[in-house]
């Protein structure tokens, strides 16, 4: 068989290839997709994931199915995706607790943010609350801290879990503050609540939409909010830096990553889906507003850019507070 010959079976088999997956591809989805939130059921993350999975699987034609893959400050459910085959049929809905600080505060590294998954979009984000028991003699910042400085180490904090973003907002606010409070970590944002409400806690950072009906109920007061400015939800609540208490600007967002190796033709249409039903679809948008999230919605390589950039923040602030790896 002359050189020729070959060349061209070769280009055929190669260009069969490359229609079939094209033609793959072109059919996608054709089957039914999971959205993995690595959360309990009841937080944002799994609320985003629910939204978005009802809108989008009447909008792409299939079923798609919320799998809720929690412990570990979300490392299961993250580590669950990242292994998954990378044909567009499981994605992660995850937040920056799980996905960029949680694997630093391991020893060992579990995945990297970035290499080890297909950044599909940055949902959405939103500020925490700075909330007290009731019980608690604190009608503002100042007073907290005043307390807290009479009775060191006596004040519990409590997140939805270590490496969390709900944990590190009090390691910022301990710093911040120059006082002497103790991390509880809770398994998910019930049994954050629950805990407050009981008195098992004495203060909390946690989403202005898990807050504001605590509030409404009197089971809960909140003193501040992170970030740069007040929250639409919580409108009488003054940000951490008008109390006096400047650079605690934890704030989290929820975004959508497939496993890396996604075909480009697949994260693209996922980006394209997700962008349409956060900036069209009026159901999307209210139950964003409603539980005090923005909507972001950006191009894939715009969120990894930001990811590598707030993974360096949150190391560097993970080394500055001291808190021992895992």
């Amino acid at each position: 068989m002359s050189l020729s010959m070959i060349f061209r079976i070769v280009c055929a088999v190669a260009l069969a290839v490359s229609c079939a997956t094209a033609g793959a591809q072109s059919t996608y989805p054709d089957r039914p997709i999971a959205f993995v939130s690595p959360f309990p059921a009841g937080g944002a993350t799994d609320l985003v994931a629910r939204v978005l999975a009802q809108k989008l699987a009447a909008s792409m034609g299939q079923p798609i199915v919320v799998e809720n893959r929690s412990g570990a400050t979300g490392l299961i459910g993250e580590s669950f995706v990242m292994r998954a085959k990378p044909d567009g049929l499981t994605i992660l809905i995850a937040s920056n607790s799980s996905h960029l600080i949680a694997p630093l505060l391991q020893a060992k590294r579990p995945f990297d943010p970035v290499a080890d998954f297909e950044p599909i979009t940055m949902l959405g984000s939103y500020p925490l609350a700075l909330k007290v028991n009731p019980a608690v003699p604190a009608r503002n910042v100042q007073e907290l801290i005043d307390l807290a400085r009479k009775t060191p180490g006596k004040f519990n904090f409590g997140s939805v879990g270590t490496g969390s973003v709900t944990h590190l907002a009090g390691e910022q606010f301990k710093h911040a503050a120059g006082i002497d409070i103790t991390h509880v970590p809770y398994k998910g944002t019930a049994a954050l609540a629950t805990a407050l409400i009981a008195g098992q806690i004495e203060m909390q950072f946690d989403s202005v939409g898990s807050t504001k009906p605590l509030v409404d109920a009197g089971r809960a007061r909140a003193l501040a909010v992170t970030g740069d400015t007040r929250s639409a939800l919580l409108p009488d609540v003054p940000t951490l830096a008008e109390a006096g208490i400047p650079g605690v600007n934890a704030i989290v967002w929820v975004g959508a990553f497939a496993p890396k190796g996604t075909p480009p033709s697949i994260v693209a249409k996922l980006q394209q889906e997700m962008v349409k039903a956060l900036r069209e679809d009026a159901d999307v948008r209210r139950v964003f507003a409603d539980n005090g999230m923005d909507v972001v919605g950006n191009d894939s390589r715009t969120f990894a850019q930001s990811l590598q950039r707030e993974q360096k923040g949150w190391a560097d602030m993970i080394g500055t507070a001291g808190i021992d790896l895992q």
